[in-house]
C-alpha cells in the first residue's frame, strides 16, 4: 500500500487538505496527517478545525512514497518556516519521489529550489517566488517529472485524483474520478 504524508499547518486551505485525504483514502492510500508541531488540533485558514494524526516530529520519511501540501497563505507561511518539513521535502525530492503542492504551497517548492520546470500556483503567489525563472501555468495543474502543483481550491480534486495517477495508476484515478462524479 502506497503512503503519503498530509502536512496540516495552521491557516490550512480546508478545502485543498480535505479533498485530498479523502480521495486518497478513497484509492487504497495510506494518508498521514501530520501537524507541524506538538499541537494535533489545527485551525484552518476558514476557522475549521482539524485533528491530525501524529506530528512531523513522529514521522520516520523512509516510510512515505509521497508529500502532498495544501495552500492557505498563512498556512503556506508556516510550513515555509518549519525545518522539519523541509528537510522531509529534501529527502523525498532526493530520492525522486512524489511531490505535490497546491495554491501557496509551490512557494515553498520554490524555496527550496525545486521548480525546475514551469509550474501552478494561486494566481499572483508567483510575485513571492525568488528562485524560479520558469513561469506560472494558467491551467488546474501540472505535473513535471515528481512534482505536481496546481492553481488552488477550486481544483482540490483533480490535484488528489492526479496524486492517486502518479502513486497508483491511472486506471485506479479513473475510477475514483468516477466514484466521485468528477
Amino acid at each position: 500500500m502506497k503512503k503519503i504524508l498530509l502536512p496540516l499547518a495552521f491557516g490550512f486551505e480546508e478545502i485543498e487538505l480535505v479533498s485530498m485525504a479523502d480521495l486518497l483514502r478513497r484509492a487504497g492510500v495510506e494518508v498521514v496527517l501530520a501537524s507541524l508541531d506538538e499541537r494535533l488540533e489545527v485551525i484552518g485558514a476558514h476557522q475549521i478545525v482539524i485533528k491530525a494524526d501524529t506530528s512531523l516530529s513522529s514521522i520516520d520519511i523512509q516510510n512515505f512514497d509521497a508529500i502532498a501540501l495544501h495552500g492557505g497563505l498563512e498556512g503556506m507561511r508556516n510550513m515555509l518556516s518549519s525545518q522539519i518539513l523541509h528537510r522531509f521535502l529534501q529527502e523525498l525530492h532526493s530520492q525522486n519521489k512524489i511531490i505535490g503542492a497546491i495554491c501557496a504551497a509551490p512557494i515553498v517548492l520554490d524555496h527550496l529550489g525545486f521548480l525546475k520546470g514551469d509550474f501552478c500556483c494561486y494566481p499572483g503567489c508567483e510575485a513571492m517566488m525568488k528562485n524560479t525563472q520558469n513561469k506560472r501555468l494558467n491551467q488546474a495543474l501540472n505535473q513535471d517529472e515528481n512534482i505536481i502543483t496546481a492553481s488552488g481550491p477550486a481544483f482540490a480534486m483533480d490535484f488528489a485524483i492526479q496524486m492517486i495517477q502518479a502513486l497508483i495508476h491511472k486506471e485506479k484515478a479513473q475510477e475514483i474520478k468516477k466514484e466521485v462524479l468528477l
